[in-house]
Parts: C-alpha cells; structure tokens; sequence
C-alpha cells in the first residue's frame, strides 16, 4: 500500500504549497489559534476529564438527532446531526445552532450536517455544490477551495462538523447509494481529490469526516435497508478500497465514519458489520493504518445494524470495537443505558471510555480556540452565505480557470 500512495502525496504537495484561504478584505478563514500546544490541551482536556460524572462522559460518547429535545436527555450528548426538517431557513438555522450550543455551554456539541454536495445537500439556502463526480474533473486546488467555500458557509451557520467527503471507490455501476458521491471509480483520484476536500473543509474550521470506511463502493445492497457483502479479496482491498482512507489517515482527517459493511477477508464472523468489528475498527483503522483521530459509526438506526442488533448491544459491541462516537442509536436512551452499565460492571474498562474521551475533547477544545479566533467575523460569514460573490466565485472554480481570485470578491 505505501508505493499506492506515493503518487498521491506528490499530487498533494503540489495543491497543499498554496494555502485555500490566503487573506482577503472580504473574507478570512479560521486559522489554529496559536498560543496553545498539544500540551497545553491534553493538560486542559485532563482537568475537563477529572471534573466529568460517569454519566456525564457517557452522554459525550453520542450524537443524536436535533429532533431530541434537551428535557429527555439525562445529560448532556457530544452532539447532534440536523436534517432538512431542521434547517428550513438561513435564519432559523442559526438560531438552532445556538441554542443547541447553548445547552452545554461548558462542553460544547459538535453541530453537524450532512452537507456533500449534489442528491445529498441538507441545506438548500447554500451556495450549491455538484455531486463529488463533478468535483473530481477539477484540479485538486480547486476542490480544496470548494471545501474551504462550503465551510467558510458552515461555519457562518454555527456548524462545526460535515459528515463529508465520501472516501468510497465508485466501481460499481448499480451501488444503489453511493454512485456520484463518490469522486471516482479509480482509488488515486479518489484519495487525491478526497484529500483536498479534506483540507479546504478543515481549513475553514470545520470538522471532516472521511466516510464510509473501510469502503461502500462496491456493494449491491444499500446498507440503510440491509447488510451488503463485500466478498473482495484482502490484496484487492488494500489496492482499491482502503487507499482513498490511508490517504485520509495521513492528511489527519478529524473524522472517519465506519460502514455497516460485512467484508469477509477483513472479519470473518458471519454476519457481523464492521461498526461492530474489533478486527476492522481497532485492528486495521486504529493500528495497521495508525489513525489517532476519532472514530464515528455510521447511524444505528439503520438496518444494516438495527435488524440484527438491539441499541444497546450495538452501541456496547461498536466500542469495544474501538469506535468512539455513537451516532444516532435507535433507542438512545436504550444504548446510554447499557454503555453506563457496561463501564459500572467493568466490562468496559474505564481507561478505555477516556481513551475516547480525550480524542473527543482534543477536538473539541481546537474548535473551541477556532470559534474564539472567528468570533468577530460571524456576522461577515453568515451574510456572505450564498452571496453573489460567493456564487460567482463558485462558478469560476467550477469552470476550473486559471485565473480565478485566490478568495471571492465583491
């Protein structure tokens, strides 16, 4: 896999020496706020730890839907996921985000989104992005202005995490689910142009997410409905699906999302999805690829999952997985009920929930400095949210000319 990846870094050094946002009167990016080691944050997210209940480090391990109200929560969760239900407006968006933020001001929610661009866009007030097909006829710099765009118009929003890019490999024409969110049916271009994405979105100060590991591309069946089978080889794997995620991995992706995938060569356990798989999670994302970031599951309430699992059997088999983050269960209550009882009776050890918890609260604190550093620009993001510079800017990149503005003028 490493000499796979060889002519993927050298198109990544070429796009990554020129910086998506450089200065702009109009607009700027976040940028890390700089004053703050890795350090300094690993000594400020030990105090938080020290200072968390039990069931308050439960409640992070989770993002559920927005429709759950603060009243039935019994603590505060790591965040939620908005649909287009939630979201009709610019305006009443920003005002859902900042009451979800409000709720736990002192552990501040990850507010995300479902935002890829083409058949899967939540917000529809936004500048409009193609599907991730369309994307890929790009050049890699400007895909990662694109992803820097859309999170330039996130952030303005009050989000802070995109459930996006789809990692996938498209080689499969009848995939009923994935098709054009994926960049391509070749590996190179998908990691390439997924990378780039990767960089623009962080860029602006949103969280990416690589999905839907270790690889959704080639199935028949959509994993909503039911489990598909992957029956590739290993050596096929590591060729095609795994390097758009080792890729991913190396640039430092924030996020990546396991599939409700049974692949075979990769854990044999008859039925078993690869949410749930320690050989998959752990063994092959965590410590053959060496990711350190954070791992989410796709949603639970899907049927690749529920038909075969109650929640709280599969919120406890996905962690002891390695996954950290839970999203959307579909019993939450069900599944933080037996997570707390798995940690009182030790079957989860308490080492491993903080494990997850610092990797949770690392990020959280960065995206904090980033919500500080941006805070005086809020107003100038959330106004610019499909402007017209904002749309002719868009249409420039995605003509691919040479000579478009380094940033959207007025």
């Amino acid at each position: 896999m490493q000499k796979q990846l060889l002519p993927i870094l050298f198109a990544l050094v070429c796009f990554l020496a020129s910086d998506p946002a450089t200065a702009s009167a109009t607009i700027t990016a976040p940028k890390p706020v700089i004053g703050e080691s890795k350090l300094q944050i690993s000594d400020v997210v030990t105090t938080q730890l020290n200072n968390l209940s039990l069931a308050e480090k439960i409640g992070q391990l989770f993002i559920v839907d927005a429709d759950v109200s603060a009243d039935a929560l019994l603590v505060p969760v790591g965040g939620y996921l908005l649909f287009s239900r939630h979201v009709p407006t610019k305006a009443e968006t920003l005002i859902l985000t900042q009451q979800l933020r409000s709720r736990s001001p002192g552990l501040p929610p990850f507010i995300a989104v479902d935002q890829e661009g083409g058949r899967v866009a939540r917000l529809s007030f936004i500048s409009r992005l193609p599907a991730a097909r369309q994307l890929a006829a790009l050049r890699p710099e400007s895909v990662a202005r694109v992803g820097w765009l859309l999170g330039q118009e996130l952030y303005g929003l009050g989000f802070n995490l995109n459930f996006a890019p789809v990692m996938d490999v498209a080689t499969r024409n009848e995939n009923p689910v994935i098709g054009d969110r994926a960049f391509s049916s070749d590996a190179v271009a998908v990691a390439i142009q997924g990378v780039a994405f990767i960089d623009g979105l962080q860029s602006a100060g949103i969280a990416a997410t690589a999905k839907h590991f270790p690889g959704h591309g080639d199935t028949r069946t959509d994993s909503h409905l039911t489990l598909p089978v992957i029956d590739h080889s290993r050596d096929r794997l590591e060729r095609v699906e795994l390097l758009p995620f080792q890729a991913a991995v190396k640039t430092n992706v924030d996020m990546v999302m396991i599939g409700h995938l049974h692949l075979p060569a990769l854990d044999p356990t008859p039925d078993l999805p690869a949410t749930l798989s320690r050989h998959i999670v752990s063994g092959l994302l965590r410590e053959q690829l060496g990711y350190e970031g954070i791992i989410i599951t796709d949603a639970m309430n899907m049927r690749a999952v529920s038909d075969g699992f109650g929640s709280g059997q599969a919120a406890v088999m996905a962690f002891k997985a390695g996954v950290d983050i839970i999203l959307m269960p579909a019993d939450f209550f069900a599944a933080y009920n037996a997570m707390l009882v798995a940690v009182q009776t030790g079957e989860i050890s308490q080492s491993r929930l903080d494990d997850s918890l610092r990797r949770i609260l690392s990020l959280k604190r960065r995206m904090l400095a980033r919500h500080h550093f941006v805070q005086d620009q809020s107003t100038s993001l959330y106004e610019s949210i499909d402007s017209p510079s904002h749309r002719i800017w868009l249409e420039k990149l995605l003509r691919d000319k040479m000579e478009y503005d380094a940033e959207p003028r007025n």
